[in-house]
């Protein structure tokens, strides 16, 4: 699980994120130390790490032993110096305001070898900005975790202007060999690509709760019980392959709404999805068969778990 010549990894602001992603790196069997600013902080970052490995336990997902284990492999401190020095590997976690991170970033560059791995977790920031505080730009990327971090596999991996291919290739091992899902961002940009899909829905979803089409508790409902339990399991393209093309084309152009590019450019080439053999996907017959089996089991298993825990 572990990637060659890492070995010590230094979190910087193990609050909400940082703690969960030091959970992570202990569990893959990294020596891991969680800086914060403040006793009081890092002894809550320790309690919160010691409960969510307790929950994995409990929900039978690691045993016992390995939770002790990977809690015993991370150690508090409040000095930066002493967390990041020897530190081959560092994940900042700290507020998402671009002074403070560059402020971190250039202690950093100071205390880290020349060979360490500078990453931010920031959720939209530019790591160009973020890195010319830093003597080694070349060395900073981003690996965007998405809360909470150590059981949420998407990680965004996004470089900036001077990020070097062996920063961001390097990044990618270390996650793909924890288990997590990493995803490289092929252009640096604002929100990079996972928030900005968030923020999309939710821009739509605090329209319809401002002019009173529904309420905040019937958002949530429509969306945990509909068309998010199926993106679990099919994602956006997918879906949108699974129904037809050439029916959501003409759906928009009912309702007198633009037609995506991408989409028009399918439909006009005879492209549907599934029942062509192609549409942003290629599709055999059994491509086709493991996305249903898939999505039905899937779904099968969380209508199981509401019927059992009265939800439904």
């Amino acid at each position: 699980m572990k990637e060659a010549g890492i070995n010590k990894i230094a979190i910087i602001g193990a609050g909400l994120m940082g703690f969960g992603i030091g959970v992570d790196f202990a569990r893959a069997g990294y020596d891991v130390t969680l800086w914060n600013t403040s006793q009081a902080t890092s002894q809550k970052a320790m309690t919160r790490a010691r409960a969510a490995l307790d929950r994995m336990v409990e929900a039978q997902f690691i045993a016992p032993g390995e939770a002790d284990a990977a809690y015993l492999r991370l150690r508090p401190t409040t000095d930066m110096t002493d967390a990041a020095t020897g530190a081959d590997y560092v994940v900042e976690s700290v507020l998402e305001q671009l002074v403070v991170k560059q402020d971190v970033f250039r202690q950093l560059g100071d205390i880290c070898p020349a060979s360490s791995i500078l990453a931010t977790n920031s959720s939209g920031l530019s790591p160009t900005a973020i890195a010319t505080a830093t003597r080694y730009p070349e060395r900073v990327v981003v690996t965007h975790y998405f809360q909470p971090p150590h059981l949420v596999p998407l990680v965004e991996i996004v470089g900036g202007e001077k990020t070097s291919k062996e920063t961001k290739d390097t990044a990618f091992r270390v996650l793909t060999k924890m288990r997590k899902k990493p995803v490289a961002i092929a252009k640096e940009f604002p929100g990079y690509a996972g928030n900005r899909i968030q923020f999309a829905i939710g821009s739509e979803a605090m329209w319809l709760v401002e002019n009173g089409v529904c309420s905040p508790e019937t958002v949530d409902i429509i969306i945990k019980m509909g068309f998010g339990r199926r993106m679990a399991t099919t994602g956006y393209f997918d879906r949108m392959d699974f129904v037809g093309l050439d029916l959501l084309h003409d759906v928009l152009s009912g309702q007198g709404r633009p037609v995506p590019q991408p989409l028009a450019h399918h439909v006009k080439h005879g492209e549907f999805g599934v029942k062509t053999g192609k549409g942003f996907y290629e599709w055999t017959p059994e491509a086709v068969e493991a996305l249903e089996r898939g999505q039905d089991m899937a779904l099968l298993a969380m209508l199981k778990q509401d019927y059992e825990e009265g939800v439904l």
